[in-house]
């Protein structure tokens, strides 16, 4: 925590004028500057900054405020962000109040240090060694056609393929072989240490600010087995999950287009600032998270996916639409036939050419999601019922109701279907998330009253192992097993598993101590059995001439009913789960065999339904 004295410090010395002209040009006009102001595309300048009162006002956006207030709009900083910004900029040494925080904060530092050593290492091994030029320079420039100006602009590097060289360099510095190997940057293997990354193509990764904080490497030995790509191990200052490559270098421009082209790889982003395209970042590599997305959203809500045409690129997207979705954000997906990527369009379009391009290839997600159908699969009924239901399991993620409205109607124009059945779907699927969310929210255990029909069935087998359990059951006329080993075979020989963690751990205590089971974990479910007893016997259903039959007495026939109901409604989440794999899936052989699947499935549930008496 920055103590209140040090905030005061801050504040009285930064010059705002000064801060401000390091990202806009400002002119002098009288005792105030004016400029262009950055929210907005004006040609007037309309952005007044006070020294005497140390405030700005943008009067095209109505936003304005103090020093930090700028940082915040125009950087996105947070408000601490802002503090360490203008710290650094006026050499003011920030002294954390909490003991441990500060010395978090050296630590943090050494990081820092580290990874900007590593950088300048990296840098001067491609522009000024022999390894790096012939195998570094002559990969980035010939074989991916990425000029000097972009390598400088994005400091790029070189790792040598020698084991410690890095290492070893690092140490002769003074930098200590404990944060050497926190870095990421060294490794340790029978008590030596070596470099993580070696014969590699290094593109450094910066947070917001511009510093330096984890590292992508790209092998340049095609022939090699080792990883293609390999990223900076996690540490206090670099979680992949939460950072995106080139936004340091986007930012600027993501605000003033109001929007973002999301990208997979590095190279990607790299070609796209190359040809003009520079409001581009990257997920290095890795699955999009939602702190990535959250990410983005601080500069825009309008996000284009530009993500390779092949295969495992249209997958990728498919992933990520409903997350996006959840965040209100403005989504575009670009879509290619010729399964082209961005490096392979940067290079062959020119920048007005690529603008054009980009703008009549991208689509909202319903017709993404209608083209890869086109593309993938023949003009099939319930192929295509399958895609209707996830558009409509897209549109549900989405929080704004106009939004949804207005997807329903595209949906409804594309498929020539009546809206009324699609919004009548789209109703069931929200009854459905609510039921969900409602059970996430609130873990169904044998406390809770509202149950799904698998957990009910689960609660009744251990309530007759409970009360029944060594009691022998009768098969055609002979008793040979009891009620508890009826259920713990039909469980072994189908590989069933409680749905329930509390219900499989009580299950598992019975089949181990065959009788005794702890009071504790059953105290309530046995004082529902006595009630119901207690309500059972309080009717006195004999005094008034009708005859009862009890459980116990049919215990045979009641036990081998719920078993055939568990398994079919066992086999009916198989079901469901093979649907769902059904519509992921996007290549036609493996289509084929999940469909087989779910056929087979469908008819053993009907055998056992036919069991039941029910005739579905």
């Amino acid at each position: 925590m920055i103590s209140k004295e040090t905030i005061k410090r801050i504040l009285s010395v930064s010059c705002i004028e000064e801060v401000i002209g390091d990202f806009i040009f400002l002119k002098k006009s009288g005792i105030n500057y004016r400029g262009l102001s950055p929210f907005s595309n004006e040609k007037t300048p309309s952005l007044i900054v006070s020294p005497t009162k140390k405030i700005w006002k943008d009067f095209s956006s109505g936003k304005g405020g103090n020093v930090i207030t700028f940082l915040m709009e125009h950087e996105n900083y947070t408000y601490v962000e802002s503090l360490h910004y203008l710290a650094k900029k006026y050499d003011i040494k920030i002294h954390e109040k909490n003991k441990n925080t500060f010395i978090r904060k050296i630590d943090h530092e050494n990081l820092y240090l580290i990874q900007d050593y590593a950088k300048c290492f990296f840098m001067k091994q491609l522009s000024y060694t022999k390894e790096g030029q012939e195998k570094g320079l002559i990969y980035l420039m010939k074989q991916r056609g990425i000029n000097m100006k972009i390598i400088h602009q994005f400091e790029l590097g070189f790792a040598p393929s020698y084991w410690t060289k890095f290492t070893e360099t690092a140490l002769k510095k003074g930098f200590n072989i404990q944060d050497l190997k926190k870095s990421g940057l060294t490794g340790f293997k029978r008590s030596n240490h070596f470099d993580c990354f070696r014969k590699r193509v290094m593109f450094p990764i910066h947070d917001l600010s511009g510093r330096v904080i984890g590292f992508g490497g790209r092998t340049i030995d095609n022939y090699s087995r080792t990883i293609k790509y390999l990223n900076s191990s996690e540490n206090d200052i670099f979680q992949k999950s939460k950072i995106l490559y080139g936004l340091f270098q986007a930012k600027k421009n993501i605000l003033k287009e109001d929007l973002c082209y999301l990208v997979e790889g590095y190279t990607d982003v790299l070609s796209l600032h190359q040809s003009g395209i520079k409001n581009v970042v990257s997920s290095s590599g890795t699955s999009l998270t939602i702190d990535q997305i959250l990410l983005i959203k601080r500069f825009t809500k309008s996000i284009v996916l530009f993500y390779d045409g092949d295969r495992s690129g249209i997958q990728a997207a498919l992933r990520v639409i409903n997350m996006i979705l959840e965040q209100e954000m403005d989504l575009r997906i670009l879509f290619f036939y010729n399964g082209e990527d961005p490096d392979y369009l940067a290079k062959k379009y020119s920048y007005s050419q690529l603008r054009e391009f980009l703008g009549k290839k991208s689509y909202h997600f319903v017709s993404f999601k209608k083209k890869i159908y086109e593309k993938f699969h023949q003009d099939d009924p319930m192929k295509k019922s399958f895609l209707v239901l996830n558009i409509l399991k897209s549109i549900s993620k989405i929080p704004n109701i106009i939004q949804r409205e207005l997807y329903i109607q595209e949906t409804s124009k594309l498929f020539q279907l009546r809206q009324e059945v699609l919004i009548s779907e789209l109703e069931r699927i929200n009854k459905k998330k609510k039921l969900y969310n409602k059970i996430d929210n609130h873990p169904i255990s044998i406390h809770t009253e509202i149950k799904n029909p698998i957990v009910i069935l689960e609660e009744k087998l251990i309530q007759l192992i409970l009360n029944y359990g060594n009691k022998m059951l009768q098969k055609e006329g002979v008793h040979t097993t009891t009620v508890f080993e009826e259920i713990f075979h039909t469980f072994q020989n189908y590989n069933f598993r409680f749905s329930l963690d509390s219900h499989q751990k009580i299950f598992d205590k019975i089949c181990l101590q065959k009788k005794n089971i702890g009071k504790n974990d059953l105290f309530l479910l046995q004082q529902k059995n006595e009630k119901k007893k207690k309500s059972y016997s309080l009717s006195q259903w004999n005094r008034k001439g009708i005859e009862v039959s009890s459980q116990e007495k049919n215990i045979d026939r009641y036990l081998m009913d719920i078993l055939l109901r568990y398994k079919t409604q066992y086999i009916l989440k198989l079901i469901q789960q093979e649907i769902h794999n059904f519509q992921k899936e996007i290549r036609r052989d493996k289509n084929q065999v999940i469909l087989k699947k779910i056929m087979y499935l469908t008819n053993l549930k009907n055998e056992l339904n036919k069991k039941l008496h029910r005739y579905v």
